[in-house]
């Protein structure tokens, strides 16, 4: 009887863990708010390239290296150094508005920068390969 309870035992131990390996694999919301987050910290620092590169095929095949960074250097360093970040929403797309349907996740961050006090940062991720990346950048 005994040797049946440790059998059994071993088996809900041995499942338990193997659904805790598969839910760890899969990345969820929070990933995503930590990419966003790392990714505004990546732009906060004017590393540009390096923000690109944390960008997914989908904003790669929509915009150039060359123009995405044009953009950027037009508007954020004009506004300062970042003075509070919050996280205001995230919601959860089946598609976006002129991109391919996915897995898509809106972060936005109430933001307060040094030369204008209240603005909305947006970060749209995508789902791709597994992990969160930077699909569009929006800044009001």
């Amino acid at each position: 009887m005994s040797k049946l309870f440790t059998s059994i035992l071993l088996l809900i131990l041995f499942f338990s863990i193997s659904a805790a390996d598969c839910h760890a694999a899969q990345p969820t919301a929070s990933d995503a708010i930590i990419a966003a987050e790392k990714f505004l910290e990546t732009i906060d620092k004017n590393e540009f390239s390096l923000a690109w590169d944390q960008t997914g095929v989908i904003n790669q095949s929509y915009s150039e290296h060359p123009d995405w960074f044009k953009k950027l250097l037009a508007v954020r360093p004009r506004l300062g150094q970042v003075i509070n970040r919050s996280l205001d929403k995230v919601s959860h797309h089946d598609s976006w508005v002129g991109l391919p349907d996915g897995d898509y996740l809106r972060v936005s961050f109430q933001t307060a920068f040094h030369n204008k006090a209240d603005s909305l940062e947006t970060v749209v991720l995508i789902k791709e390969q597994g992990r969160w990346l930077v699909s569009s950048y929006h800044l009001r």
